[in-house]
């Protein structure tokens, strides 16, 4: 079985490397391959559901992502062209993007497209952002009823994108029925504020997803795990940022994973072990100052020894604790 299921967009992200020349270098993007990927470069079984054009660059996506490990069997091969989106930088590695992704074929991913088969993972994995058009939230719809008949823990990663949603009240009813159904929802402040509208995110948390436990990040901060196992706060690490594309995406693939190792699932004894959040945060800030060392979302998830060797402490001490 799969450890986790990875559904939404692929697809390259075009840097600008050179203004004065006009160079540009593809990197992998999209949220969920992002994780993926990391994902899969710590060891777990990870799997992407998403779309790509019948063109070059959708080849190369799937050679990209096979080479790193990444389950692509579910990748949908569609006439569509495959997304591209255009990203510069400012002096502090903040990103600016600009979507080329009219009609294209991370966007044309139906419910027609969306088998049994790639629901059978520990967890699946889904972000808000496949929810802005009618279509692909069907698609969406149809993901998360596979995965939960297979008994998949549902992980959302809210990526709010305010100014692309028609209205507030669209976004707010998606967004919310969405995160009612998931084991875990990771947010940062500034999706939390997108959100609700205004500084009241974590009540915003508390209304629509009472049950699950939440992971919040504040940029270089300090980031929480809350839930069951009460409030976990880790600072971050300090990191000379040259690229925030993809931190998010390292951090949520560092934490994941940690949950993975530890078997931690609600009910299990390592889902409520206070010291299996704190790892996980650990190995998230691992993991995203690693992502912001280089240009693009995964270019920096290298040499990943010492977020293995955390991880596998936390696998460790739940394999201790379970034993007779």
């Amino acid at each position: 079985m799969l450890d986790v299921v990875c559904f939404g967009e692929i697809l390259w992200d075009m840097f600008e490397t050179r203004p004065a020349a006009h160079e540009y270098r593809r990197e992998l993007g999209g949220a969920p391959a992002n994780v993926a990927t990391g994902l899969a470069r710590l060891g777990a079984k990870a799997a992407v559901v998403g779309g790509v054009g019948r063109d070059r660059f959708g080849e190369a996506l799937v050679l990209y992502l096979a080479n790193d490990g990444v389950d692509v069997r579910f990748v949908v091969k569609l006439p569509n062209r495959t997304g591209l989106t255009f990203v510069t930088r400012d002096a502090k590695g903040e990103p600016e993007f600009l979507f080329y992704r009219h009609d294209s074929a991370d966007l044309a991913v139906r419910a027609k497209h969306v088998v049994a088969a790639m629901g059978r993972a520990r967890w699946a994995l889904v972000g808000s952002s496949t929810l802005m058009t009618r279509e692909l939230a069907r698609a969406t719809a149809r993901f998360l009823d596979v995965a939960g008949r297979a008994g998949a823990s549902l992980f959302v990663d809210l990526n709010v994108r305010a100014h692309l949603w028609p209205s507030r009240r669209a976004m707010e009813r998606a967004i919310g029925a969405l995160v009612r159904r998931a084991t875990v929802v990771k947010a940062s402040d500034a999706d939390l504020r997108a959100v609700s509208g205004g500084a009241a995110g974590l009540r915003w948390l508390e209304r629509h997803a009472p049950q699950a436990t939440w992971l919040v990040t504040r940029g270089g901060g300090v980031a929480s795990a809350i839930g069951e196992h009460g409030s976990i706060d880790v600072p971050a690490l300090r990191a000379r940022c040259v690229d925030a594309t993809g931190a998010g995406d390292a951090f949520i693939a560092g934490a994941l994973a940690t949950l993975v190792a530890a078997r931690a699932v609600p009910r299990s004894a390592s889902w409520s072990a206070p010291e299996v959040w704190r790892t996980a945060l650990r190995a998230g800030h691992l993991m995203g100052k690693k992502a912001v060392s280089r240009p693009g979302a995964v270019a920096g998830l290298v040499h990943l020894g010492r977020v293995r060797a955390v991880i596998e402490t936390a696998a460790s001490r739940t394999k201790t604790r379970s034993a007779p």
